[in-house]
């Protein structure tokens, strides 16, 4: 029975040792925001439980393509500005990406606030940069907040897994 015990006693501290080590999500605020393509394949594993389909991949890059374009010929004075690469070939959220812009790339939002108490935290230690300019946050899914002024992204905070440890954003 000790054995039992000691057993399951140690089972239990490595669970607890095992969930310490996974740590805190990393909140980082950053200037390169979501791609349209990691927002629909996580949509289509929150709608249907898999990535899309060869089909469904074509289908959506085809009227992504499509409204980008549209935007751009509507928009000619884009060109000359920073994010044009972003938007245009790398089909990317940056800072500056009007509302417009974003809702073609990454579609509405799963939630819009303005509640300052919930853009603070949602936004945790990077608040004090974020709250003199954002009027409104957006959330996304992947741990995206898009805070927004009257126009245009003025920051994005991205919350993700301490785990995950890539650098790609």
């Amino acid at each position: 029975m000790a054995r039992v015990l000691r057993t399951a006693g140690l089972m239990a501290a490595g669970l607890l040792a095992g969930a310490c080590a996974a740590g805190q999500p990393v909140v980082e605020n950053t200037t390169r925001g979501p791609m349209a393509a990691e927002m629909h394949i996580a949509r289509s594993f929150a709608a249907n439980g898999r990535e899309p389909g060869w089909d469904e991949k074509r289908q959506f890059e085809d009227q992504l393509e499509e409204k980008v374009f549209k935007y751009l010929r509507e928009h000619p004075e884009i060109e000359n500005d920073a994010r044009y690469s972003n938007f245009r070939f790398w089909r990317q959220v940056s800072v500056g990406s009007t509302k417009e812009e974003v809702r073609i790339l990454l579609d509405e939002p799963d939630q819009r606030t303005i509640d300052p108490a919930l853009m603070a935290s949602l936004s945790r230690r990077h608040w004090s940069q974020v709250q003199t300019k954002a009027k409104e946050a957006w959330l996304y899914p992947l741990g995206w907040v898009l805070y927004m002024d009257d126009t245009a992204v003025v920051s994005m905070i991205r919350e993700r897994p301490a785990w995950d440890k890539h650098d790609d954003q």
